[in-house]
């Protein structure tokens, strides 16, 4: 059950006006919209992690199991992930301790220049170690830091942003402690000890016992340069978002607007107007499989920058197909505009997943019917088991994003159909070629 935070923490009372978009004929062009014509490259920085400083995004992987940290590198190039070159940081070579507590999970590693030397730097596992960038990226035998985090009860590492909008990369973490709850706020740019320029500690926003998911904004909702900050998946907490650029010693507002009930948030421009979009998913799915679903639809929940008082609920799938369970927004077809990938799963925990896009760029930003489809699977233990929604990101650098998808011990580059740009298994060796 989700239960409504106290007055105290909502800044803004957000208007909810649901339209529920039924599935049409396909996404009309928005007249005057600024997605650009299809088929030309970026020729701007990558978006997503690029160690080596290559142009290429690289998929970085942080796989925490039986008390163990590997972080797996499989190297960016002109084909997608080259994995040929995947390399395995183990535990050792990334320098965390032997008695950090982590989760039997899998997540994306912060990737960020944090010292401002133009080379990107890695920060994993709740110790926030850090493995410090270079011409070829972060190496195990080169220089290390780790950053000082007050107090202890830290299992993911901090997010990256510009939270003040100084110019310089800042790291947030949620502190689970509970004794001692709180978002710790660490303002670059940071020494080669790891050491920020300062720390400072926020008072929970969430319930206690809440170990809740960071999102960083990925665009500029109000022009002033600052990353925004999402909280979400608490079991007694509805998604918070914290505004950045304000006049606090954290950069972020003093007060989470509440957003409307989901468990979980992207930030995206799914109409092309520059401004940041933000989209909220609720699959009705819930996290203990032993639990009915509630006989209805999922749905996603947005909110455009040019009408930030307004929410449009579009509703997808199937009558308990968990539509919403996970999102992921990127430009999968090179127009401009950030697409919505969105996967259904009926389980969370029997590995039932398929993955929907909705394109960007429809009378109302996003369109309703889904554009393309796909899903993958491996043989498991108990079953079939098959990929996830893992990242979004223009693997290649023609302009175009692509899905990761992940799997048991399996890859799948794709894009949102199905054909495999490439496949492969999770370690170093011979890839699969699409």
């Amino acid at each position: 059950m989700w239960h409504a935070v106290p007055a105290s923490l909502v800044a803004v009372a957000v208007v909810v006006a649901s339209l529920v978009l039924l599935p049409s004929d396909g996404a009309r062009s928005v007249p005057d919209s600024p997605c650009r014509p299809a088929g030309s490259a970026r020729e701007d920085t990558p978006a997503g992690p690029d160690l080596d400083g290559d142009g290429f995004v690289d998929l970085v992987h942080e796989i925490s199991r039986e008390m163990k940290v590997d972080v797996v590198v499989v190297p960016g190039s002109e084909h997608g992930p080259d994995h040929d070159r995947t390399t395995v940081l183990t535990q050792e070579d990334l320098g965390v301790p032997d008695d950090i507590y982590t989760t039997d999970d899998s997540w994306q590693p912060t990737v960020a220049d944090l010292d401002e030397d133009g080379h990107a730097d890695l920060v994993v596992s709740g110790a926030a170690q850090i493995l410090w960038g270079g011409p070829e990226g972060p190496q195990a035998d080169g220089p290390h830091g780790r950053v000082p985090l007050p107090g202890s009860g830290y299992d993911t590492a901090p997010i990256a942003g510009d939270f003040d909008a100084d110019g310089h990369t800042d790291l947030v973490v949620f502190r689970f402690s509970n004794e001692d709850q709180e978002l710790v706020v660490l303002k670059g740019p940071f020494k080669r000890s790891g050491a920020p320029a300062r720390t400072v500690e926020i008072p929970s926003p969430v319930h206690e016992g809440a170990s809740p998911v960071l999102v960083a904004g990925a665009g500029d909702a109000n022009d002033d340069r600052a990353t925004d900050l999402a909280l979400y998946d608490s079991p007694w907490d509805p998604p918070l978002l914290f505004t950045g650029g304000a006049r606090t010693a954290a950069g972020l507002s003093r007060e989470p607007e509440r957003l409307p009930e989901g468990e979980n948030v992207v930030f995206g421009d799914f109409d092309g107007d520059g401004r940041q979009d933000v989209a909220v998913g609720r699959s009705f799915v819930d996290g203990d499989d032993g639990i009915d679903t509630p006989h209805r639809r999922g749905q996603v929940g947005v909110r455009y920058g040019k009408e930030p008082g307004k929410w449009v609920t579009l509703e997808g799938g199937d009558f308990e197909e968990g539509f919403g369970a996970v999102l992921a927004a990127a430009d999968l077809n090179g127009d401009g505009c950030d697409d919505l990938a969105v996967q259904l799963t009926r389980k969370k925990e029997t590995g039932d997943a398929r993955i929907e896009v909705l394109r960007g760029g429809s009378e109302y930003g996003l369109g309703s019917k889904p554009w393309r489809a796909t899903r993958r699977s491996v043989p498991g233990d108990d079953g079939p088991r098959d990929g996830t929604l893992f990242a979004v990101n223009d693997w290649d650098g023609d302009g175009h994003a692509e899905l990761a998808l992940f799997g048991e011990d399996t890859w799948w580059i794709t894009d949102g159909t199905n054909r495999d740009e490439a496949s492969f298994p999770v370690g170093p060796g011979k890839g699969r070629g699409a």
